[in-house]
């Protein structure tokens, strides 16, 4: 796949596929076109040239409404920020996501309920604003799970969390393929983060190529 804009080539020759259950971290420097990759991905952004798939289908050739309707039942997105509403209630925050996939309130609500739960989240009527940024965090986990996708696409899910955060939101992520048995792709900045991943991929200069083991960063030959 390759994606351009405004002469300059962000993405050259990338080839990637995620199967269920695996898990993939993707580092490179800012800029370097990480988050362009995900938009490729999700149909935001259409390549030049190569094509994306799902499931066999080729998104980057469908309709908007048929996209969309894909893209609700098979991707869900956990952003560095979270991206919540924080005027609403966690549970509200979560069951949105459903309500928009046609499911009904009650299932929605219910579903909320029970995600939230897994994922140790407290079910309050307390706004989604308060919480912490570790909760508000699985709160996004919560509401990208909810119409259980076939893959996972989290851009710098801890980049703005603490270190104990950061390691619970990291725990959490990491064991969603196995238990969800789906996809996931990280895009992250944090070594740590990255070495938990079943394969580590570097985005430099348009190109994704496997990353050094963290063991050979800094080794002199």
């Amino acid at each position: 796949m390759r994606y351009q804009t405004g002469g300059r080539v962000i993405l050259d020759a990338v080839d990637l596929t995620v199967k269920s259950g695996e898990s993939v971290a993707i580092s490179g420097p800012s800029g370097s076109g990480k988050s362009t990759l995900l938009m490729c991905a999700l149909g935001l952004l259409k390549p030049v040239s190569g094509t994306v798939h799902v499931h066999g289908e080729r998104i980057d050739q469908l309709p908007g409404r048929r996209l969309l309707k894909l893209r609700r039942e098979s991707f869900g997105i956990v952003f560095q920020a979270g991206e919540l509403l924080p005027e609403l209630t966690p549970v509200e925050n979560v069951a949105i996501a459903a309500l928009l996939s046609n499911f009904s309130r009650n299932e929605a609500f219910t579903r909320a309920e029970e995600l939230l739960a897994e994922l140790g989240v407290p079910i309050t009527s307390t706004d989604t604003g308060t919480l912490s940024g570790g909760e508000q965090q699985r709160v996004a986990v919560a509401r990208a799970l909810i119409n259980r996708p076939s893959i996972i696409l989290a851009d710098e899910p801890t980049g703005a969390l603490d270190t104990a955060a950061r390691e619970a939101v990291s725990d959490l992520l990491f064991g969603l393929p196995s238990i969800w048995e789906c996809g996931l792709v990280v895009v992250t900045h944090d070594q740590k983060v990255a070495a938990r991943a079943q394969r580590r991929l570097l985005l430099q200069d348009g190109l994704l190529i496997p990353a050094a083991e963290p063991s050979e960063i800094g080794a002199v030959s």
